[in-house]
Formats: C-alpha cells, sequence, structure tokens
C-alpha cells in the first residue's frame, strides 16, 4: 500500500512539473494561428532615443514579447564604427547593449545603432521592424543623409552586402589608415543609405571589406568611390550611383614549369595581355611552338642538345622576367610518350559551313595527305579535303570541305598519317561525321550606331558568358557585321569604351582616381532557325539602360523605432527635444 502511494504521488509531482513548464514555456500553442505579428518595442520600458550629451551606458530595448537575437554579427550596423566589440545579451524580454570598456565614444558625433533584422520573435522568427537607436555624444542629433546604389562595373548588377565609407578626414590615404566616420551597407537591391550624418565635407569610398576592418588594405578587395568629394548640407544630401571594381594586379608570373621534357608551361595572376612578349635563348632547338591561352601559355621544343636554356618574358618596362629550362631526359619521355588524338573539336554535328578540327596531345609537324581518307555518303566516294595546321601550337589539323548539308561522311587516318615535333606517328583514327542540316542555323545581321568617331570600342557578340566575336572598331559612327549560320541562341552585345585604345576593358585605379571602362550589355532578340534576324543596337540606348540600372535612390521618409510606438510619456520627452530630432519625426510629431 506504501509503494502506491509514493508511486501515486511521484506521477502527481510529474504531472504538475509539466503542466507548470507548458505555462511558462513562450512557444506558439500546437494547433493555433500562425504568429505574423513583429515584437514591438516598448518605449517607456526602453532607453530613451535620440539622446543628447550621452554618456557611455547600457542601452536597453524591452519589447511586448519573448524576443531572441540572430545573425547579429551581419544584421547590427553602428555607425561610427566602434573600435572594440560590443556584448548583446538578453533579460525576459529586453535586449541589452553594452560598449566594451576600453570603448572611447567619439566627441560631438551622432551614432546610430541600426539592428536589422536581428532581434525576432521566438516563436515564427518574425524579426522587429526598423528598431534604431539614435543618440550623440554632443548637443544635437546631426539629421543629413547621404544615399546611393552600388553596382558592378562590368555587369552593372546591384552589389549586396558593399560599405560605403565616409571620411571627414579628406586625404587620400584615409581609406587605407583610418576607420570611417559614418558607413552604410548595401542591400540586395545594391542600395544603401547612411542616416544622422552632420553637415560637412567627406571622402566616401565604397568598400567590399574581405577582412571586416573597414580599411582597404588588401589588394583584391572590390572597390568603388565618387569622382570628388561630398558636401552635405541642409540643402545638398548627395544621391550616389557607384560603380564597384577590382584593381588590376601588377603582372606577375605564377608558374614556370618544365618538369616535363619538350614543354613548357607558363602562368600569370592574370590572362595574358596582349603586350606581353615571350622569346628565348637560342641553342637550336630542332623545333619550338608556342600555344598561347588565356590563362596559360606553353612552350613546345625539341632539342637534342644536353644544355639549359633561356625563356623572356616583358612587358615594355613594366614587367621583366626569365625562366630557366633545365635538361630534361629526352630518350625516357620518348620511351612513354605517345602522339594520341585528342578528339574534334565543336558539337556532335558538324557544321556545314565550318572546318573540322583534329586535336592531339602534341604539336604536329607533318601529315600525310596521301595517308587521310574521306568519303562522302553512304555511297563511300572519296572526296578531298584542304588540309592545314592551326597556328597557335599546331595541335590541331584542320579539315576544310565544302560539306553538303544533312550528309553523313566517314574519315580515316591511316597509320603514320600524323607525324609529331617528337618525330612520334598517330595511329589509326577513325571518325563519323553528320554534316548538320543548314536550315537548322539563322543568320544575324548585327548594326551598332551612335558611336563617335573619336573614340575607340570594343564589341562583342556573346552566347551566355562566351564570347563568339570580337571587333575593334575606331574612327566610325556606326558598326555593321553579317553573321551568317549561326546557332539558335539568345545572343547579346557587350560594347567597352575602350578609352586608352589597347583593346581591352579596363579596371580602375583608387591611387590615380581613374574609374574603370564604362561596359554596356544589349540583349538581342531570339535568333530562330532558317531565319534572317536585324539587330540595329544604339550606344545612346544601351548608355540610358545603364544609367537607369545605376539610377541612385529616391528620398524616402525616415521611420524609426521612436515614433512607430510613441506613449503619452514618451511624447513628452520628445517634445522637449524637438530640435534634435530628424526633421520628418519632428514633422509627425508637430502635426499630430
Amino acid at each position: 500500500m506504501q509503494i502506491k502511494t509514493t508511486l501515486f504521488r511521484f506521477l502527481l509531482l510529474s504531472l504538475t512539473g509539466f503542466l507548470l513548464w507548458q505555462c511558462a514555456n513562450p512557444g506558439r500553442p500546437e494547433g493555433g494561428p500562425r504568429d505574423e505579428t513583429p515584437p514591438k518595442l516598448v518605449p517607456e520600458k526602453s532607453s530613451r532615443n535620440y539622446q543628447t550629451n550621452y554618456k557611455k551606458s547600457p542601452i536597453e530595448l524591452t519589447f511586448n514579447e519573448w524576443v531572441e537575437i540572430r545573425d547579429a554579427f551581419n544584421q547590427v550596423i553602428i555607425s561610427p564604427p566602434l573600435q572594440y566589440k560590443y556584448e548583446l545579451s538578453i533579460k525576459g524580454k529586453t535586449i541589452i547593449f553594452e560598449f566594451d570598456e576600453q570603448e572611447e565614444l567619439r566627441e560631438n558625433a551622432t551614432y546610430t545603432i541600426n539592428f536589422g533584422e536581428a532581434i525576432q520573435d521566438i516563436t515564427e522568427r518574425n524579426p522587429a521592424q526598423d528598431v534604431r537607436y539614435v543618440f550623440s555624444t554632443g548637443d544635437y542629433i546631426d539629421s543629413l543623409s547621404v544615399r546611393g546604389i552600388i553596382v558592378d562595373a562590368r555587369t552593372t548588377e546591384p552589389i549586396e552586402g558593399a560599405l560605403f565609407l565616409l571620411y571627414d578626414n579628406t586625404a587620400d590615404s584615409v581609406v587605407r589608415t583610418e576607420r570611417p566616420f559614418y558607413f552604410g551597407r548595401t542591400g540586395a537591391d545594391g542600395q544603401f543609405i547612411i542616416r544622422n550624418v552632420k553637415a560637412d565635407t567627406f571622402k566616401g569610398f565604397a568598400l567590399l571589406d574581405n577582412n571586416l576592418n573597414y580599411l582597404f588594405d588588401q589588394a583584391q578587395e572590390a572597390i568603388g568611390f565618387p569622382d570628388s568629394l561630398l558636401v552635405v548640407s541642409d540643402s545638398l544630401q548627395p544621391s550616389l550611383s557607384i560603380r564597384m571594381f577590382t584593381e588590376a594586379l601588377p603582372l606577375r608570373l605564377t608558374t614556370g614549369d618544365d618538369s616535363q621534357y619538350g614543354r613548357v608551361r607558363i602562368a600569370f595572376n592574370q590572362p595574358r595581355p596582349d603586350d606581353v612578349y615571350i622569346t628565348h635563348e637560342n641553342i637550336s632547338q630542332r623545333k619550338i611552338l608556342y600555344e598561347t591561352q588565356p590563362d596559360t601559355t606553353k612552350i613546345w621544343y625539341e632539342t637534342t642538345t644536353d644544355q639549359p636554356w633561356q625563356i623572356y618574358i616583358q612587358q615594355d618596362t613594366l614587367f621583366y622576367d626569365t625562366i630557366d629550362v633545365r635538361v630534361r631526359d629526352r630518350a625516357a619521355f620518348l620511351e612513354n610518350a605517345t602522339l594520341t588524338f585528342e578528339g574534334r573539336g565543336g558539337s556532335s554535328k558538324q557544321h556545314p559551313r565550318e572546318p573540322l578540327a583534329l586535336s592531339f596531345n602534341h604539336p604536329i609537324l607533318a601529315y600525310d595527305t596521301n595517308l587521310i581518307q574521306l568519303y562522302e555518303d553512304t555511297s563511300k566516294t572519296l572526296v578531298r579535303p584542304s588540309l592545314s595546321l592551326d597556328t597557335n601550337g599546331q595541335r590541331t589539323l584542320v579539315l576544310d570541305y565544302k560539306w553538303k548539308s544533312g550528309k553523313p561522311y566517314s574519315l580515316e587516318l591511316m597509320p603514320g598519317a600524323v607525324t609529331d615535333i617528337y618525330s612520334l606517328k598517330s595511329d589509326t583514327i577513325l571518325q563519323d561525321i553528320n554534316v548538320d542540316l543548314l536550315k537548322n542555323y539563322g543568320n544575324l545581321f548585327l548594326t551598332v550606331d551612335s558611336l563617335s568617331a573619336d573614340s575607340a570600342y570594343i564589341i562583342e557578340l556573346m552566347d551566355g558568358e562566351n564570347v563568339i566575336h570580337t571587333y575593334k572598331v575606331s574612327g566610325q559612327t556606326s558598326f555593321g557585321q553579317e553573321l551568317r549560320y549561326l546557332r539558335p541562341a539568345t545572343f547579346t552585345v557587350r560594347l567597352t569604351e575602350d578609352w586608352n585604345g589597347n583593346g581591352r576593358w579596363d579596371s580602375g585605379l583608387y591611387d590615380t582616381y581613374r574609374q574603370p571602362e564604362l561596359m554596356y550589355t544589349r540583349d538581342l532578340e531570339q535568333l530562330r532557325a532558317n531565319w534572317d534576324l536585324e539587330a540595329v543596337v544604339t550606344l545612346d540606348q544601351m548608355q540610358q539602360q545603364a544609367r537607369q540600372k545605376r539610377q541612385p535612390p529616391l528620398a524616402r521618409p525616415e521611420v524609426t523605432a521612436i515614433d512607430s510606438t510613441a506613449t503619452d510619456s514618451t511624447a513628452v520627452d520628445t517634445l522637449r527635444n524637438l530640435d534634435n530630432l530628424p526633421p520628418s519625426v519632428r514633422d509627425r510629431i508637430e502635426k499630430n
């Protein structure tokens, strides 16, 4: 009987504890309506907003429901930035913000703590809206603003998460040596706004801050800047459009690989510029060929002398380097090496108006036309194509023939048809070739108008990210090109204003205040099969389209936590400090 009584008491206590825990649990009851109401600030229980002559002390923000803090590192923005890490904690329904003991606030400065979406309710994670805490260490609250939009200089797409920094020190070096006086961060639309700015002249600077120290101290941090200093006053509150870019690094050799006999591989820290020249020491090499690609350059060689030699790399007076090519075991290389067919260029269907490209793993020294047979149609009629070698490295045998639309062909390369620079010969190669129908292609008649005869341009036709054709244009007001038998696609015209006429897009440079060259894109109407498309693109239209994408945001009314939930008690304190409030807040209070 005593055991049953003890068990009953234990069960009763467990049930009571469970019920009490359920009552204390602030989560949403199962089956109830979804909570879509964000937490509301309770001003009368919170630290007073818009204080002047502020002295460092904990800031308490109390809400009408239980809240939590999420992603404070990215969401909470403090301007001017603090030197030391702050502390955020929760006590009941109150968020407590505390400065580090070592933090020294600037004199006569207006601070803004924008909590973004960091404060959320614990049931459905609805973020509290427009929670900003503003105070001044001086006698008044600054109420001016700077806003703008930051876009990628090449694509004109908005950049999210970029900082726009304002410095009251206008020296050029300040972006590398000092933290900003104010800053704002762009949203997904590339727009930023810095509120509560004082009247002054500032240096402005946009930065993608890789190491999060508010300094431009890394070569590959993306940057942008206006063309002049920014004057902020009651009558002039700037609205900016900033093109962000990454500065081009000085040319540097990253790879000089001579580990394999017969080939040296060179790579740079950027696509090789056109004005970089590569030459070599002459030691009576039997054969030496250069194969240039955007990311690498391969130097193929054949020599029978046991003598090291050098490769010279030069870019005017800007860059000079050498590569020592060591003696390698030629016999061991030839013992294991083979000349290998790597495949046909292009798609599985042969283009009816383009040559056939046959690629090999080594440069080709010679080919025997008697050992190369091309047969047409199912009747296997022997036909004679013209043959040549691609001049870029000679690793491609080009077979040109007036293909008949829709016909099948077969290609046979008999043993020894191709010989490489090491005297290695190819094995048997058999290839079936299916020529596509001509009607599966379209013709594009492209015109680019409203060019300036005094300027140079780069005009590119692109299929997605791939550049199909490139044209360098100067001294013309209009450019036209017929592009026949293109595969159906939606092409894009990309036009670059080539300010220095070097035939490529150039990035900006902060130290010389050089902006990146302007680049525009325009999507064309879809090119369909068996169709002629006449496309006229004007530079004026492309510039207008780019300006619209870079259009700075219009001024929006400021919404702050203090005026959205004000009560009678807080209104009294607010009215005593009307002169310290932003004009939008002051106007709304006076109207009420």
